[in-house]
C-alpha cells in the first residue's frame, strides 16, 4: 500500500513539473513574442503552482520589467523563496531590478556573486546577466558583450547568446556589428524569426526598402505568428498602401495581446482607408470599453468618418464632443479646418470663416495655410465682404503664393468692389507690369483711377486708358478689345469735350468708335452734338474776328 502511495506521489510530482516546465516555455514564447501581458499571466500561474521553479521567476520578472512594471518585479523578488534568493539566478533576478532603478552598484556585486569566480561559468548565467545589462536604460552594454562572447565560446551553437550581442551592439549604434551578431544568430537557429526581425529593422532605418522587407517576410516565413514583425510593415505601408497596411495591422492585432492602443490604430486605418463604416463601429466599440477613460481622439476619428459618409449632423455632433473633451494643445489646424467645412456647408458662412481662420492660425506648414487661406477668400467672397475678402488676397501674396493672372486679377476686382479704388490701382499695376502683353490691367487700372477722378478733372486714368488702346488695337477681332476700345475712346473723347475743349480731338475718338461699331448710337448722337457745337463756334468767329483772334 505504500509502494503504491508513493508510486503516485511520484507521478504526480513528475507531472507537476512537467507542467510546470510546459508553461515557463509557453511564458518565454509569449515574452519573445512580446506579449508581456500573457507572459505575465502565465508565468505567474507557474510559480505559484511551483514556488521552487527559478526560471519561472526570472521570466516572470523579466517580463514584469520588459512591461515596465518594476514595482511589480519588486514585489515578486518579495514574493519569491528566500532559498532561491541565493541562487545564481536568484541573484540575477534582484541585480536586474535594482539595475532598472539604477543602483548600478548592487547589481553589480550581485551579478558578480552570480557568474562567480569558478573557471568553469555557466553560460546561462552570463546570457541572464547580460540581458539585464541591456534591458536597463543604463547598463554597461560593452561589459554585456564581453559576457556574451564568453559565454558563446562555451555554447557555440546557442542563438540567443548571438541575439542578445546584436541587441547590445544595436544599442551601442553599431549597426554592422549587430547585423553580424544576428546572423549568428540564424545560422545557429534558421528559424530565429527575432534575428531576422532585428537585422530588418536595422536595414529599415537606412531606408533599405528590398532589404527590410526581405528580412521581415523572412521572420514571416520562420515563424508566422512572431507578431512584432508586422507592426513595421503596417507602418510601412500606412503612408504607401493602406489596404496592404490594413492587413499586417489585421495580423499583428490578431497574434498579440489586447491593447485598448490597437484599437485606435485600427479605428484610424479604417478612416484612412476610405472604410468610413467599419471605422464608425470600430470607434463605437472603443467607446463601449473605455466609457469617461476613452481619448478624445475617437470623437475625433468618428467625425472624420461621418464626414467621409457626408453625414454632417453626426460629423458635427462628434466634433464638438472632440472640441469639449481634448486639451486645447492637441488640437491640431485640421480639426478647425473640418468644423469650418461642415458649418459653412450649413449656410453659416460667418462661423465657417472663424474656424477657417483659427486653422491658419495654428498651421505652420506655409502651403497649407496658402490653402487655408483661399478658402477663407471664397467665404469672404460669397459674404461680398470685399474688403475682407482683398484684405486676405493681400495675406497670400505676402506669402510668396504662387499668384497666376487670374489670382492677381481678382485680388484687384475685390479691392474695386471694396470701393477702395488706389488698392485695386496698386494691384492692377502688378498685373500691368507682370503681363504687359493683356489689355487686363491696364484697363483695370483706367477703371480704378476713373472711380476716384469721378468729376473727370485729373484726367489721371487717361494714361492707362491710351496703354490700354495701345496693346488692344493689335487684335481688334477680339471682342473683348473691342468693348474695352469703345469704352476707351469715349472716355477719353468725354474728357477732352469737358475738361480741355478738344472738340476737334473729341471727333477723332468718336469716329474711331463708329469705325469699329458703325451702328454706335452714342457716338452718332455726341459727334451730331459736336459738329453743331463746333459749326456755331464758326459762326461766330465770322462775326467776331477779334473775339477769333482771341480765341
Amino acid at each position: 500500500m505504500q509502494k503504491k502511495l508513493w508510486y503516485t506521489v511520484c507521478v504526480f510530482m513528475t507531472m507537476m513539473f512537467a507542467v510546470s516546465a510546459q508553461t515557463v516555455d509557453e511564458g518565454k514564447k509569449l515574452f519573445e513574442y512580446e506579449r508581456y501581458r500573457s507572459a505575465i499571466e502565465v508565468l505567474k500561474k507557474t510559480v505559484t503552482a511551483n514556488p521552487q521553479d527559478i526560471n519561472g521567476w526570472y521570466w516572470l520578472t523579466r517580463a514584469q520589467l520588459a512591461a515596465g512594471n518594476t514595482d511589480s518585479a519588486a514585489l515578486s523578488i518579495q514574493q519569491m523563496p528566500a532559498d532561491l534568493k541565493l541562487q545564481p539566478f536568484g541573484k540575477v533576478i534582484q541585480g536586474a531590478v535594482l539595475l532598472q532603478k539604477e543602483d548600478s552598484i548592487t547589481s553589480l556585486q550581485l551579478f558578480t556573486e552570480a557568474i562567480g569566480t569558478k573557471r568553469k561559468k555557466d553560460p546561462a548565467i552570463q546570457l541572464a546577466v547580460a540581458n539585464a545589462m541591456i534591458d536597463a536604460p543604463k547598463g554597461n552594454l560593452n561589459k554585456a558583450i564581453e559576457l556574451l562572447r564568453e559565454a558563446a565560446e562555451r555554447d557555440k551553437k546557442n542563438s540567443l547568446i548571438y541575439l542578445s550581442i546584436g541587441d547590445a551592439y544595436r544599442k551601442l549604434y553599431n549597426g554592422s556589428e549587430a547585423v553580424k551578431a544576428y546572423q549568428e544568430a540564424i545560422d545557429a537557429d534558421s528559424k530565429n524569426a527575432e534575428a531576422y526581425y532585428k537585422i530588418g529593422k536595422i536595414y529599415q532605418t537606412q531606408n533599405n526598402v528590398e532589404v527590410f522587407t526581405e528580412y521581415y517576410n523572412k521572420a514571416i516565413q520562420a515563424d508566422p505568428d512572431f507578431a512584432p514583425v508586422y507592426y513595421p510593415l503596417y507602418y510601412y505601408y500606412y503612408f504607401r498602401d493602406v489596404n496592404k497596411a490594413l492587413e499586417y495591422l489585421q495580423t499583428y492585432i490578431s497574434k498579440t495581446d489586447y491593447s485598448i492602443e490597437n484599437e485606435y490604430m485600427l479605428t484610424d486605418l479604417y478612416y484612412v482607408s476610405k472604410k468610413y463604416n467599419e471605422a464608425i463601429q470600430a470607434g463605437q466599440q472603443v467607446l463601449a470599453k473605455e466609457g469617461n477613460q476613452v481619448k478624445p481622439r475617437i470623437y475625433k476619428l468618428l467625425a472624420y468618418s461621418y464626414d467621409g459618409l457626408e453625414d454632417a449632423t453626426n460629423a458635427e455632433k462628434w466634433m464638438k464632443d472632440y472640441f469639449e473633451k481634448e486639451n486645447d494643445s492637441n488640437y491640431v489646424a485640421k480639426d478647425f479646418d473640418l468644423m469650418g467645412k461642415i458649418v459653412t456647408n450649413k449656410g453659416d458662412t460667418g462661423e465657417g470663416v472663424i474656424w477657417y481662420e483659427k486653422a491658419y492660425q495654428l498651421e505652420k506648414d506655409t502651403t497649407l495655410k496658402m490653402d487655408y487661406v483661399k478658402k477663407i477668400m471664397a467665404v469672404y467672397k460669397s459674404q461680398k465682404n470685399y474688403v475682407k475678402q482683398a484684405e486676405w488676397n493681400g495675406e497670400l501674396y505676402k506669402m510668396n503664393a504662387p499668384f497666376t493672372n487670374v489670382d492677381i486679377f481678382n485680388w484687384g476686382v475685390a479691392y474695386y468692389n471694396a470701393k477702395n479704388y488706389q488698392m485695386a490701382d496698386s494691384v492692377f499695376g502688378i498685373y500691368a507690369t507682370k503681363y504687359p502683353d493683356q489689355t487686363f490691367g491696364y484697363y483695370w487700372r483706367a477703371r480704378s483711377n476713373a472711380a476716384v477722378d469721378t468729376a473727370m478733372e485729373m484726367g489721371i486714368a487717361i494714361p492707362h486708358y491710351e496703354d490700354m488702346i495701345d496693346v488692344a488695337l493689335k487684335d481688334t477681332g477680339n471682342a473683348n478689345n473691342k468693348k474695352w476700345l469703345i469704352e476707351a475712346y469715349g472716355y477719353i473723347a468725354a474728357y477732352k469735350v469737358n475738361a480741355e475743349k478738344k472738340y476737334d480731338t473729341a471727333l477723332e475718338l468718336y469716329d474711331k468708335i463708329l469705325e469699329l461699331d458703325p451702328a454706335n448710337n452714342d457716338a452718332e448722337k455726341y459727334k451730331e452734338i459736336l459738329e453743331k457745337i463746333m459749326a456755331e463756334q464758326a459762326k461766330q468767329s465770322s462775326k467776331d474776328p477779334q473775339r477769333d483772334s482771341e480765341r
